[in-house]
Parts: structure tokens; C-alpha cells; sequence
């Protein structure tokens, strides 16, 4: 058996490669990687059967790597390794596609277990290969094939006609009962959380994702068929037999109550009213993705009986108050402004008359009104306003009335930063300052830095760079740093007490950039002090 260790940080592909020489002699070769290109190269070479990778890589990324395997039909055990903490979910749906997922550093204890388990997953994989061979293919691979092919029903490259979709699947070596199956098809639609939590990598989002789907949605003998049209939507193809439209919008309702909330997100799920042949589901997917484009009502929703939801009445039009608007933000008066706006939202909302391109035109319209606004300030004031705009996509903003309105909010903040003189943005980076210094030993993030002085974290970042030189984050290690020699020249504590007080999460990672920062280690640091 023979296992492959791909990190960019040498010193940890060395510390785990000791470990398993020690502890684990059954392994015939333990090779080692320091980037995607090289652990490819092994995986040309010779068969592996274990990988322990890191997520985070210059020059591809651990899941890039595994989806290279995993195009190659190899089911190598992948044990994933990543610096961040508090990833619970996450790891849990890395274990439903039966991988690991350990946090640096890594336990000795843990990493042994983990390896045990991923031999025991291997040598059961080998046996299960050895009993699929006869068969032809192996379930994973026909996932993916039938994923593809559904796609390609969905964007009209394969005609829906039964005897030549029976045709272009036998062409793809993919089963014929795929296109004879009747199907309850769901529209799974993502949109941004509302409160702006930070977005994982796309492609771990996705992963995760697709997994947790399939574990939740479909039985362990059906194949689990998640389609991704693009970033925002997704099909699930659900075997109509033993299924209701009635019992899947419950089961989507749990879902939005039992993983909903782990996600960066909130999602709507539209379900059809009744299950579709291949000769009628494209049919029924335009009709769920154009009610899905055009809703822009609650987040966290299901939607049932879709193919007749899609039916609107006339409304007269709600009329865009641009005069009086442009008054109020001359005048400086934000506060007010953000009111009106809520107000006429509101009430577009309640005339029943909106559809997303109301949305789009309304996010315009009130951009532009702020754009011109900004043409009486400086141009300093109006290019750091236009960069901190760009980071706004008017598609998320404009998939309900919560994302919109929240955005109202946060423009006319950025607005409000933009006509703020220096001296007011010196105080922003100054009480930043202050703040890190008087609480060294809180957990920070950029964005919660930036919500104290009312600044988006993008335009934060900037202004702290230009007064300072230095990023928040360079700052806040140069801080802990500095208290940290303090304490370990003044004060008796432990290196690991002194650690904690100062934030850093372990004694090694605050070791690591101690003697980043200083040459020395801090046992080193405090020795040299005492001799003085």
C-alpha cells in the first residue's frame, strides 16, 4: 500500500512522514509533494491509495488535486488538512464522500487513527473494485456521466425525444433505465446571506454541498444525481417511485431547518407539482428556473406546484422618487434616505408587482443616483467609492427584497465613507488601532474591524495600508508580538499562558511567527533577556 503526503510547507510533510515511517511499517512507499504538479507526477508513476493533502496550495488548491484523481476514476483515500478552525459541518460532509478533514497542527493520535481508517477504507475499496469490475463501471463514474448527461438535457444539447435520448445514452455507455425513470424535479436556488458572512472557496462550498444533498435526499441505492446549471442553482433528479410532491417540499423544509443554517447562504427550493418523463423535463426545468429568476420573495423558502406559480396579475408601476432623493443626499441626509428607501421597498413589495428586473432597475436607478451625488466630491472620494462598489454583484443583490434593502444599507455606508474627509478616516484607523492594542487576546476578523467604524472591509484594508503601511492582519501579529516580548521579558508566565493572552491559537503557530518576527524562538528570547 502506498500513501502520498502533498503540503507546500515542508517542515509538515516532514513531521508527518516521520510519524508514519514510525508507526505505520506497512506502507511500501510514503511519498512526498509540495505542490499539484509534482503529486500528479506520483499519481503517474505508481498507484496510491492513500493521499494526506493540504486545501490551501500555491498553484492548485487540495480539492483541484482531488477532482484531477477523481476525472481519472481513481479512488484514492484523501485526508484533507487545513489551518482554519471551526469547520464541524464541513468536516462531517467531507466524511459522507468518506474522507478525514484534521486540523493543523495536526494530533499525532488523531493522524494515526485517521491513516488507520483510510487502510481499512482502501483495502475495502480494492475488494469492492475487484467485485464491480465484472459490471463494467463503478457507481462514481456513472454519477458523473449521468450528471453530465442530464446537464446537457437541460441545456438543450441532448434532444428529450426517448429514442434518441435512449440513443445518445447508449453512446455514453450510461443505462437505459436513466432516461425511461419518471423524476420529481427540484430547483435548489443559493442566494447571498443576508447578514454577508464570508463565502468558503467555491469549489469546498460545492463539494460540500452536493454531498450533504445526497445524503439528505436520496436512499443509499438510488443514484444521487445533483446538477450544477452554474453558481446559484442546482437540479436534484428525484426517482418518482414511493415519492410525493407534498412529502419532498417537507423534506426540503428540514433541510432548510437541519443544514440551512451551517451554510454562508440562504437557499429556496422549488419543487414540481407532479414527476416528468425525459420527454417533458425540460420543459418542466424552464418553467422552475424562470419562476426562480423571477421570485424575490422570502429567503429560506419551498415553493410548491411550480408550473402554476409562474402566473402574475398587473400592477400599476411604482414610481421612482429620483427629485426628492437627490434633495435628501445633497442635503446629507443619509439616515433619512436609507428610510425612504426601506419605505418605497416596502411597499413595492406589498403591491405585488415586483419581479427581479424591477429589482435590477431599482438597484440602478438608486446607484446611479449615488454615483451622481459623488461627482461633487474629491477624486480620491469618488475612486474609492467606485472600487468599494465593484465588490457588490447586482445578481445576489437583487435575488430578494432582504439582499436589497441590506444593500441600500451598506452602499449608502460606503457612500457615507466616501464623502468622509481624511482626518475622519485617521480616526477610523486610529480608534482600529486602539482597539486591536486593548484586546490582543480576542479572536479579530477584518470584518468585524471594519463594522466598528462603519467601513466595508475592502475600503478598511485600504485606508489602514495607506496610513499605516502595514494590513490589518500584519498589524495584529506586530501587536501580539510586541506584547508577547513584553510579557516574556517582565513577566515569569509560561510560553503557553503568554501565547493564549496574546490570541495565537497554539504554542507552535505562535513559536512560528515569534521567530519570523524576531530571529529567535521565545524561549530563546526570554534566556537572552534574563542574561541582561
Amino acid at each position: 500500500m502506498n500513501l502520498l503526503i502533498v503540503d507546500d510547507e515542508y517542515y509538515c510533510v516532514e513531521n508527518i512522514r516521520k510519524k508514519l515511517l514510525k508507526n505505520c511499517p506497512e506502507f511500501e512507499h510514503i511519498y512526498c509533494a509540495y505542490h499539484m504538479k509534482a503529486a500528479l507526477d506520483f499519481f503517474a508513476k505508481d498507484v496510491i491509495d492513500i493521499m494526506i493533502c493540504d486545501i490551501e496550495m500555491p498553484g492548485g488548491s487540495g480539492l483541484e488535486l482531488l477532482d484531477h484523481i477523481r476525472q481519472r476514476q481513481l479512488d484514492t483515500v484523501c485526508i484533507f488538512l487545513t489551518a482554519y478552525a471551526k469547520f464541524e459541518y464541513i468536516s462531517r460532509a467531507m466524511k459522507l464522500s468518506s474522507m478525514d478533514y484534521l486540523l493543523k497542527p495536526v494530533d499525532e493520535q488523531q493522524l494515526l487513527a485517521s491513516v488507520r481508517k483510510a487502510q481499512e477504507q482502501a483495502r475495502s475499496q480494492q475488494k469492492a473494485r475487484l467485485d464491480t469490475l465484472h459490471a463494467g463501471y463503478w457507481k462514481d463514474s456513472v454519477l458523473s456521466l449521468v450528471e453530465l448527461f442530464w446537464l446537457d438535457v437541460f441545456s438543450g444539447v441532448v434532444p428529450t425525444d426517448q429514442r434518441e435520448a435512449e440513443s445518445e445514452l447508449k453512446y455514453r455507455k450510461i443505462p437505459p433505465e436513466v432516461a425511461k425513470t419518471a423524476y420529481l424535479l427540484v430547483l435548489l436556488q443559493c442566494n447571498p446571506a443576508g447578514d454577508r458572512r464570508p463565502v468558503i472557496d467555491r469549489e469546498l462550498y460545492e463539494f460540500t454541498l452536493k454531498n450533504i444533498l445526497r445524503e439528505f435526499f436520496y436512499e443509499k441505492e438510488e443514484l444521487a444525481v445533483v446538477v450544477r446549471l452554474d453558481g446559484q442553482n442546482y437540479f436534484l433528479l428525484l426517482p418518482a417511485g414511493g415519492r410525493s410532491s407534498a412529502g419532498v417540499a417537507g423534506r426540503c423544509r428540514e433541510a432548510l431547518l437541519e443544514f440551512g443554517p451551517h451554510f454562508p447562504n440562504t437557499f429556496r427550493f422549488y419543487v414540481a407539482s407532479a414527476p416528468a418523463g425525459i420527454g417533458e423535463i425540460r420543459d418542466r426545468s424552464d418553467v422552475l428556473r424562470q419562476l426562480a429568476k423571477e421570485n424575490v420573495s422570502e429567503e429560506n423558502e419551498v415553493v410548491e406546484l411550480a408550473e402554476y406559480a409562474g402566473r402574475k396579475e398587473e400592477y400599476p408601476a411604482v414610481r421612482f422618487p429620483q427629485e426628492a432623493w437627490s434633495q435628501l443626499l445633497m442635503q446629507g441626509k443619509t439616515a433619512e434616505l436609507l428610510a425612504e428607501a426601506e419605505r418605497y421597498l416596502s411597499g413595492l413589495k406589498r403591491s405585488g408587482s415586483a419581479t427581479r428586473e424591477t429589482l435590477f432597475a431599482f438597484y440602478y436607478r438608486f446607484l446611479q443616483l449615488l454615483l451622481t451625488g459623488m461627482e461633487y466630491a474629491g477624486k480620491k472620494a469618488r475612486e474609492a467609492f467606485e472600487k468599494q462598489i465593484l465588490a457588490f454583484s447586482a445578481d445576489e443583490m437583487c435575488s430578494s427584497f432582504s439582499t436589497l434593502r441590506r444593500w441600500v444599507g451598506e452602499v449608502l455606508s460606503c457612500y457615507r465613507d466616501g464623502m468622509t474627509s481624511a482626518g475622519e478616516q485617521a480616526t477610523a484607523v486610529a480608534k482600529v488601532q486602539a482597539y486591536i492594542r486593548g484586546h490582543l487576546g480576542e479572536e479579530m476578523s477584518r470584518e468585524s474591524l471594519a463594522a466598528m467604524v462603519y467601513l466595508t472591509p475592502d475600503y478598511l484594508s485600504h485606508i489602514f495600508k495607506d496610513a499605516t503601511g502595514s494590513s490589518v492582519t500584519g498589524f495584529i501579529i506586530n501587536e501580539r508580538i510586541k506584547e508577547a516580548e513584553r510579557l516574556l521579558a517582565g513577566t515569569d508566565k509560561s510560553i503557553r499562558d503568554i501565547a493564549i493572552a496574546c490570541g495565537f491559537p497554539s504554542i507552535s503557530y505562535f513559536s512560528k511567527q515569534f521567530r519570523r518576527a524576531t530571529g529567535v524562538s521565545p524561549r530563546e528570547f526570554r534566556k537572552g533577556k534574563t542574561a541582561l
